[in-house]
């Protein structure tokens, strides 16, 4: 999966996070797990990673160029953090209204390790700036782009001032909430559809195809889709890229009532 599907993801999260937070079933500790185990995984690769692109341009070799590795590996440092960020205000919410931190510890840990990754891949970038402007540019554009959109998902969750510290302008993500709660439902979702579109078809632009952590992505997506009531959803609800998995989340949760059942049965019986 790449990492601008969790961008999209993260979008998705934002519009419906009140499905989330206000929803009366109460989320599994190993459901944040899921996130948080996965998420650690993805981390610890970035660094590995970045570490050795400090020591590329330490010590620079002729016939060798890390920038095209680098900027797969950055670029989806950058994407991701959307749905970090979206992510940790939404289920900080949700412990916020059950007076718990259950949640909330998980994803605040994913969201501190995120910004070490970030930070020292801007460190790296700057060091190496000189010897692939373009590059730099493609990265630095991206980064500007997304802290924007996040702003702007961030301003459609259920408590502003707890999202704000989770965004990157404060004033800038309440000048968007604002905007948004003096419309009526109509105009709300008309401008989700084109807010949709909109980001993207921004997604796409100058973005490398190449995923540095696919199968990780993957994992991080589907505990965000679980800890969503499947009752309250159809696939056509979410980003189509992410139809497959909550199809596939839908089906495990079919086959646990399932078992759940016909133990309840043999018990019975």
């Amino acid at each position: 999966m790449h990492a601008s599907m969790l961008a999209e993801l993260g979008s998705w999260v934002a519009s419906f996070s009140s499905n989330l937070v206000f929803c009366k079933t109460e989320q599994p500790m190993m459901v944040g797990t899921h996130y948080w185990v996965s998420s650690q995984k993805r981390a610890e690769r970035w660094f590995t990673a970045l570490k050795m692109f400090e020591q590329d341009f330490k010590n620079p070799k002729v016939r060798h160029d890390p920038w095209p590795a680098l900027e797969i590996v950055v670029q989806e440092i950058l994407l991701s953090e959307l749905l970090t960020r979206v992510w940790s205000a939404a289920v900080t919410t949700y412990d916020q209204c059950r007076e718990s931190d259950e949640l909330f510890g998980l994803a605040h840990s994913v969201h501190i390790r995120h910004q070490e990754a970030k930070n020292r891949a801007l460190r790296i970038l700057l060091s190496g700036q000189a010897s692939n402007e373009a590059a730099f540019d493609r990265l630095n554009a991206l980064r500007r782009r997304i802290e924007r959109w996040t702003d702007l998902f961030l301003s459609q969750l259920p408590d502003l001032e707890l999202a704000s510290t989770f965004a990157f302008d404060e004033s800038r993500m309440k000048d968007f909430g604002r905007e948004g709660r003096e419309q009526s439902i109509e105009q709300f979702k008309m401008k989700q559809q084109i807010l949709a579109a909109s980001f993207s078809t921004d997604l796409i632009r100058g973005v490398c195809v190449h995923p540095a952590n696919p199968e990780l992505n993957r994992e991080i997506a589907s505990g965000v889709l679980a800890c969503f009531p499947a009752d309250r959803f159809d696939s056509f609800g979410i980003p189509r890229s992410l139809r497959g998995l909550w199809l596939e989340k839908s089906s495990n949760e079919t086959a646990m009532l399932v078992d759940h059942l016909v133990s309840f049965e043999n018990l019975a019986t």
